[in-house]
């Protein structure tokens, strides 16, 4: 488990980092790339875990953005919760796909945004037409994320890899014992 939140954590340090590489424009006049390298990271992470896990691991990275990066409360916590809840739903029905994961991580970016302004704009935090809102912030952010994606599944690929490989490993030295203990006997 500490393997995966440390992937993440290192995916939301990567955002940041993009975060100052691609600064935001306040006033919208041209288009806006946000990062969401940690985001994907985490869908593609709890597409593996229980339902409660998952829950409870999306809500706890939520608030960790919405501590460290957003200067919100709970916002993009009950966001990243609503999306866990969804990405468990749809993973039941997915494959491993390379396209099907960049799917899954472009459709739940849009569903969280979604989430994110429609939260925004009934707390009447921002006022800006929707119609603005995809335009200047949404369509950026979706074609840059795609390109970060394929990078991300690799990567992923590889923690995986990486963790069955120790998984084996230590079944292997089980095993071993097991006969060591039954031959003694």
């Amino acid at each position: 488990m500490w393997i995966h939140v440390l992937f993440v954590i290192s995916c939301f340090i990567i955002d940041g980092i993009l975060m100052i590489v691609f600064p935001s424009d306040a006033t919208m006049n041209q288009l806006l790339f946000i990062s969401n390298l940690g985001f994907c990271a985490m869908v593609l992470t709890i597409r593996k875990f229980q339902l409660t896990d998952a829950c409870l691991f999306s809500i706890c990275f939520g608030m960790f953005y919405d501590h460290f990066f957003a200067n919100a409360f709970l916002i993009y916590a009950i966001a990243y919760f609503i999306i866990a809840f969804i990405v468990r739903l749809w993973s039941k029905h997915m494959m491993d796909t390379i396209l099907e994961s960049i799917i899954l991580c472009i459709s739940t970016i849009f569903v969280k945004d979604c989430v994110v302004y429609f939260i925004m704009y009934f707390n009447r935090v921002t006022n800006m037409a929707i119609q603005t809102w995809f335009i200047s912030y949404e369509f950026m952010t979706i074609l840059g994320n795609a390109v970060l994606v394929l990078i991300l599944i690799s990567l992923i690929r590889l923690k995986d890899d990486y963790l069955e490989m120790k998984e084996r490993q230590v079944r292997k030295e089980e095993k071993v014992e097991w006969f060591r203990l039954k031959s003694k006997r």
